[in-house]
């Protein structure tokens, strides 16, 4: 998070740059990133009203895009005013579309920050260089496991509790290694142990016990099988456990993409459980679970339920979906 910490120490300074540039799929760090730079130009209601504004690459266009870029500030805002624009899924704009934003790139207004929100990009195109010298990209993703370590600090500040080594481990080990989902228990733990200032193994434990953690990876399996009935059941399990969708569907994520990871790996000539699980980063216990339903599914279906879930989760987050509606009977009616 070097990227990220720069710009935090830039805002803390009132440095800003005319362009912030997110890339990746990692949902927690996109989420840290652009909520510390809108709250640092943003700040009440009647700003968010008139100097913030959102586009979405894919439904939006780009002429419009540019217009708020290039508006100039209000008759009634102050010299020093600055608007907020946004984008996500920025990957998602057409040629035609960057050619229409291109004189933007080379000549950006003085008076509008550009929040750029993007899954990938191509740093050879123009725009993205054109960015690179007058802004900052910070590429996103789940930690490595040797940067695991430097995060268990971070959440610390952010939740303000000393958190026990074996119960930091515990908690990144049942996350599935995801920080989102190492956020939210985190949060839980917070509040179990009240005043207490450090969060202890046995209060991991404690949470774990009454979890449903087996059930939701389980779920997640016969969710890749396409075992209707048992898809079924599970969901409807889970959301009385009161399960979030946004939790459910980080580890359909994680799971696709192992799934997809250990296909392609098994196909390069690696079977090895043990050397097959470092290179997916979990341990040789589930490898073999992850090699049945490699070979149970095709390179496609994976491919297009990783698509249909990076969908679902803009969608979902937005408030235009559901994760039953938005996913799983499309993904299962296939």
């Amino acid at each position: 998070m070097s990227q990220a910490a720069q710009i935090f120490k830039e805002l803390d300074k009132n440095q800003t740059r005319p362009y912030y540039v997110i890339v990746g799929e990692e949902p927690f760090q996109i989420s840290e990133i652009t909520s510390r730079i809108k709250n640092h130009f943003i700040k009440t209601d009647s700003e968010a009203a008139f100097s913030y504004e959102c586009f979405d690459g894919e439904t939006g266009k780009a002429d419009q895009l540019l217009s708020s870029l290039e508006m100039l500030p209000g008759l009634f805002d102050g010299p020093d005013s600055i608007r907020l624009i946004r984008c996500d899924r920025f990957d998602k704009f057409s040629a035609n579309s960057l050619e229409i934003l291109k004189p933007y790139f080379e000549n950006p207004s003085t008076s509008t920050i550009f929040l750029i929100v993007a899954t990938k990009l191509d740093k050879r195109k123009s725009w993205v260089k054109a960015v690179q010298q007058k802004g900052i990209l910070v590429e996103v993703s789940e930690p490595y496991d040797r940067e695991w370590p430097r995060w268990q600090g971070y959440f610390e500040k952010k939740c303000g509790k000393k958190i026990e080594s074996p119960a930091w481990e515990k908690c990144v080990e049942f996350s599935g290694k995801s920080l989102s989902l190492v956020w939210q228990e985190l949060q839980k733990a917070a509040t179990y142990v009240g005043n207490r200032n450090t969060i202890t193994q046995k209060d991991i434990d404690d949470l774990l016990s009454n979890s449903m953690r087996a059930d939701i990876f389980k779920f997640a399996e016969d969710v890749i099988s396409k075992n209707k009935f048992q898809v079924m059941r599970g969901f409807e399990a889970l959301h009385l456990e009161g399960e979030s969708e946004i939790k459910i569907l980080s580890i359909l994520v994680r799971q696709f993409r192992l799934v997809a990871r250990c296909q392609k790996l098994m196909k390069q000539g690696v079977r090895d459980p043990k050397v097959l699980g470092p290179k997916l980063g979990t341990h040789p216990f589930f490898v073999t679970k992850l090699q049945d339903l490699a070979q149970s599914q095709t390179e496609r279906e994976l491919d297009r339920g990783i698509q249909l879930l990076a969908e679902t989760d803009y969608f979902l987050k937005t408030g235009q979906t559901r994760l039953f509606e938005g996913f799983l009977t499309k993904y299962l009616s296939s």
